[in-house]
């Protein structure tokens, strides 16, 4: 086989794993959001409904981590169903892009937590808008598997007014989602990569896969 067949059959070939990685990113979208839907309801028999409700956007200033498969899987529906979002979906990410590289350094070296400097002082997901998230179909199994308990003002920032000085209560739904998500890893491993390399921040591989920036991982300050 000569050089330039080679390379033909190698771009052939990674775009047949983009396909089988997003095909199964979106089935395990849907089998998480069953198990999910089944433990909200269990929670609520029990006396405990979920506090989570369209409006209530404090956790979209966590960090936000997802592996590209899901991220790919958010970009195919983006460009197939919602393109019109993307231009301003773009200039958000680039102002996060922006506070990540100057702000979260000079916050990290004065001793905040992480946590502490995306939640309180950090721009939200670039894919909130108007409290909700735009990408909402398509959101990653972090976001999915995401519900409290307690009162939604207890999710507030510190030094927040409105913040209820409660505990929060994280509903324990991960554990029960894990070996569905975990299809995605057996998956990418298959395929010759190393999953925990393919984890960024969400915000960064939206970056990448927009077309925003290219690899903006390599030139962002580690998280502690």
């Amino acid at each position: 086989m000569s050089r330039k067949q080679q390379r033909i059959a190698d771009k052939l070939a990674a775009q047949q794993h983009v396909k089988e990685r997003r095909a199964l990113a979106l089935r395990v979208f849907q089998d998480v959001d069953e198990l999910v839907d089944s433990e909200i309801a269990r929670s609520a028999a029990k006396g405990r409904p979920s506090s989570c409700v369209k409006g209530c956007s404090h956790c979209c200033r966590q960090e936000l981590h997802a592996p590209r498969a899901e991220v790919e899987a958010i970009v195919e529906w983006l460009e197939t169903s919602a393109p019109h979002l993307i231009p301003d979906l773009k200039t958000r990410i680039a102002s996060w892009l922006d506070w990540y590289r100057t702000e979260y350094p000079r916050l990290a070296a004065s001793g905040l937590a992480p946590r502490d400097a995306f939640h309180a002082h950090g721009p939200p997901c670039p894919a909130l808008v108007d409290d909700a998230c735009s990408i909402h179909p398509v959101r990653p199994v972090f976001c999915r598997t995401h519900h409290v308990t307690s009162p939604p003002d207890a999710c507030r920032p510190p030094g927040d007014p409105a913040r209820l000085d409660v505990p929060v209560e994280s509903m324990r739904i991960f554990t029960r989602t894990a070996s569905v998500a975990t299809k995605l890893r057996v998956l990418i491993e298959s395929q010759g990569a190393d999953f925990n390399g393919t984890v960024h921040l969400l915000a960064e591989w939206l970056a990448h896969l927009l077309g925003v920036e290219a690899q903006p991982w390599r030139t962002a300050a580690p998280i502690r």
